[in-house]
C-alpha cells in the first residue's frame, strides 16, 4: 500500500490535473486508465486475468475503479480521504455478455415472484448500465448471485493479494462505466473551481 505522503501526491496531481483536462479524459486519465495504487503491478495483472478468465471476458475489461484503484476517494461525502485497510479493492467487470445474462437472470427470478427489498435501488443502477451485486435478492436461490459472492468473497479470503476486500460490479459497455465515473470526477471539479475562489 502506498504511503500517506505517496497518496497526498497523487491527490496534488488529481487537483492540477482537474485544471487541465475535461472530465471524460480525467476519467480515462486516473480511473479507467494506469496502475493500480493500492496493489502491485503483478497482483493487479493476476486479478485481472483470474476475474477475466472466470467470466469469459477480455483482461482488458476488468479494471479497478474508486479509492482502491487512486489510492483515495473522490465520491463527495469521502472525497480525498485515503484508501485505508478498511477499504474495499472495487472492480468492475465491462461486458454487454455478462450484463445481459444477469439481467435475464434478474427478470426471470422476479418474474417468478422473487422479491428482495433492494429491487428498486438495483433497478436505478440498472438504469444508469450497471449492476452492482449488493443489490441483487441474497436469496440462495439466485445463482448467479450466489455464485458471484462465493468467488469475491473467495478472492478477498485467499490472502494472494494485498487487499483484504474484493468486491465487483458489472457495467454493460465502457459509455456507461465513464458516463458513471464521470459524475464523481466532474463534483471534484466544481468543489475545486470553489475551493480557488475562496
Amino acid at each position: 500500500m502506498l504511503s500517506p505522503d505517496a497518496i497526498e501526491d497523487r491527490i496534488a496531481q488529481f487537483k492540477l490535473d482537474l485544471t487541465k483536462y475535461s472530465t471524460l479524459n480525467m476519467a480515462r486519465r486516473h480511473i479507467i486508465f494506469g496502475e493500480c495504487a493500492t496493489i502491485s503491478a503483478d497482483e493487479y495483472f493476476d486479478l485481472r486475468s483470474r476475474i477475466a478468465k472466470l467470466y469469459s471476458v477480455h483482461p482488458n475489461e476488468v479494471i479497478a475503479v474508486g479509492s482502491g484503484k487512486l489510492g483515495f476517494s473522490i465520491s463527495p461525502r469521502k472525497r480525498y480521504r485515503h484508501f485505508s485497510n478498511d477499504s474495499d479493492l472495487d472492480v468492475v467487470i465491462i461486458s454487454e455478455e455478462l450484463f445481459d445474462r444477469c439481467w435475464r437472470e434478474l427478470f426471470r427470478y422476479e418474474n417468478q415472484g422473487g422479491y428482495w427489498e433492494k429491487a428498486p435501488k438495483l433497478k436505478e443502477y440498472l438504469f444508469r448500465g450497471w449492476i452492482r451485486p449488493d443489490m441483487m435478492p441474497p436469496d440462495g436461490n439466485f445463482d448467479f448471485g450466489k455464485r458471484w459472492w462465493e468467488f469475491f468473497n473467495g478472492l478477498s479470503a485467499s490472502r494472494d493479494y494485498s487487499i483484504s476486500r474484493i468486491r465487483g460490479a458489472i457495467y454493460k459497455n465502457w459509455s456507461f462505466l465513464e458516463a458513471y465515473q464521470s459524475v464523481a470526477v466532474d463534483q471534484c471539479s466544481k468543489h475545486s473551481a470553489v475551493e480557488r475562489e475562496k
